[in-house]
């Protein structure tokens, strides 16, 4: 026969119950403790999965687009020949007085300018310039114009009211004008060009992640952090700053198809590089009094110059379709 439990012997369930109260006060703390740690290990690890999935599938969509796989496919053209176009062409500073001004030809293939310089050439590598200047200014305008927006949105009230402010007045300044003036005051260098170019577009950048920044400041992952004590600094680069990077993207493709264009002017101005460099704004406005009679020599590299600002624009386009969804 099977042990008869006493009448007066408690149930197992009883038992079980009587042994949690006689538990040590702070191994139960630490019971608790480890079961919060678990939860939030295990909301961590879903947290994680899940931001791979959304990657994952920003990829596929990307490359089911065709508007950015245009874009990419062209500007991904034009970084191939900034950086090998010496390989696959000639020289593009070789001279010769010889074949100058000739019409486009089996030897030329888009002709040669007064100097008998051939244009193909000096059109691939025409990209290498622009395509220094205009990503490295983009990148500094995203970097000032992020830590203005993620400020001034964070904190909001008078700090954001002064920063705003700031930002207005220099909205309110003409880009190429003001670029003109600093360059005649600092010098025409490489380096000057890009943090003028930068500069000059650090208040739009700050304005749009400002916005994006109020957006997200009220949530409840944002709150959740300021009740465990978190830092500023820390909720804003680690909290905020990761969920905001799509309208980032969509701006720094924005800035980036500007920056090319305010290189190229800046450099038909006279302000950017000088001869005998094959930049695009250089070359237009250097070979623009031979016009009419070898318009060769302009249209190739302006038509290279619209292309690259075509696959930027195409690029942007394309992201904001995909993040739109």
């Amino acid at each position: 026969m099977g042990e008869e439990r006493s009448p007066l012997r408690p149930g197992p369930d009883l038992a079980e119950e009587a042994s949690w109260v006689d538990a040590d006060p702070e191994m139960l703390e630490l019971q608790a403790d480890a079961g919060r740690k678990s939860e939030e290990l295990h909301a961590d690890a879903a947290a994680a999965l899940e931001q791979k999935r959304q990657r994952r599938y920003l990829v596929r969509a990307l490359l089911r687009s065709p508007t950015f796989m245009t874009g990419l496919i062209i500007v991904l053209f034009w970084v191939f020949m900034a950086l090998f176009s010496t390989f696959i062409t000639q020289s593009p500073t070789d001279v010769d007085a010889m074949a100058s001004l000739q019409a486009p030809s089996a030897a030329h293939w888009f002709g040669t300018d007064d100097l008998g310089r051939d244009v193909l050439a000096r059109t691939m590598a025409g990209a290498r310039t622009v395509l220094v200047i205009a990503p490295l200014a983009t990148m500094l305008a995203l970097l000032w114009g992020g830590i203005i927006g993620l400020v001034s949105g964070f904190y909001r009230g008078l700090t954001d009211e002064i920063i705003m402010r700031l930002v207005d007045v220099l909205l309110a300044l003409p880009i190429i004008i003001t670029s003109i003036l600093i360059l005649s005051l600092l010098g025409k260098s490489v380096a000057i060009v890009i943090v003028v170019i930068g500069a000059l577009f650090t208040p739009v950048v700050s304005r749009t992640i400002r916005s994006a920044v109020i957006g997200e400041r009220e949530r409840e992952y944002v709150m959740a952090a300021r009740l465990r004590g978190e830092r500023s600094a820390f909720v804003m680069a680690r909290e905020i700053l990761p969920n905001i990077t799509q309208p980032i993207i969509v701006e720094g493709t924005i800035r980036l198809g500007y920056a090319v264009f305010t290189a190229a002017t800046l450099s038909f101005l006279g302000f950017g590089l000088v001869p005998p460099s094959p930049d695009w704004g250089l070359t237009i406005a250097t070979e623009r009094i031979f016009l009419q009679i070898a318009p060769w020599t302009v249209l190739f590299p302006a038509a290279a110059l619209a292309s690259l600002v075509v696959g930027v624009n195409l690029i942007t386009d394309g992201l904001s379709r995909v993040f739109s969804k």
